[in-house]
């Protein structure tokens, strides 16, 4: 994690990780959440300058990455149980949000171990961490995507300190994070979201070929693009 504090042109002072870790708990603890706003907003910090730093070795691995809301929220693929407990630890996890189920999709790789729902979730509350089993698939509207999983998301990531995943953190992870980004007011502009979300899914190699649009991965982007816009900008 950096903290930069901008001073008078390109002066800044750099806050190194460990620090800033440690500074950014204080302060939750001392002034809460709603204080906390306020003074990044004095201090002129954007919710990028928070986030934190994530080892190259679980982006590769485990599609881990942070989301871009200052909360110190993550979104990955399905982790294994061997490596979960030090991510929770390391990353100050709080909650997770489980979108898959078990059996196959109860792991990223074919070489990964599978992790079981019930056994995320002993992990998890052996840790002091809350678990949510939620569908990715509820309440479907055409042109505001699955709003019944985007309901009960919500209120759990604006917490802070959560990971949110899947199988492979791809594409219920990535429709239902668009659309949390888009509903938050942290991302707005469906570009930016569309661009965001396709760093980490193959929704782009889709359209090239014309497979997206009837696929039910168009239905995961609809939560944060709508449907109409998609098919007018995207279809060929």
């Amino acid at each position: 994690m950096k903290l930069i504090f901008n001073e008078q042109g390109d002066k800044a002072v750099v806050i190194t990780e460990g620090l800033a870790d440690f500074l950014m708990d204080k302060l939750k603890d001392l002034l809460g959440p709603e204080s906390l706003e306020k003074l990044k907003s004095q201090l002129g910090l954007e919710d990028k300058d928070l986030e934190v730093e994530v080892p190259q070795d679980l982006k590769t691995k485990y599609n881990f990455h942070s989301i871009p809301d200052g909360k110190n929220n993550f979104r990955s693929a399905q982790i294994e149980g061997s490596v979960l407990p030090a991510v929770i630890k390391k990353f100050g996890i709080k909650n997770i949000i489980r979108l898959n189920g078990d059996g196959v999709d109860a792991k990223h790789r074919s070489s990964h171990e599978p992790l079981s729902i019930s056994d995320e979730k002993k992990i998890c509350e052996s840790l002091g961490c809350k678990f949510h089993k939620i569908s990715s698939h509820e309440g479907y509207k055409e042109g505001e995507g699955y709003v019944g999983s985007l309901r009960k998301i919500i209120p759990i990531l604006s917490e802070g300190n959560t990971l949110i995943h899947c199988a492979h953190g791809a594409d219920r992870t990535g429709g239902l994070v668009g659309g949390y980004l888009k509903k938050t007011g942290k991302m707005t502009d469906l570009d930016d979201l569309w661009n965001y979300t396709t760093k980490y899914n193959g929704w782009k190699r889709m359209i090239d070929s014309g497979r997206f649009f009837g696929s039910g991965y168009d239905k995961y982007a609809d939560t944060f693009y709508p449907m109409d816009k998609m098919i007018e900008k995207f279809s060929k």
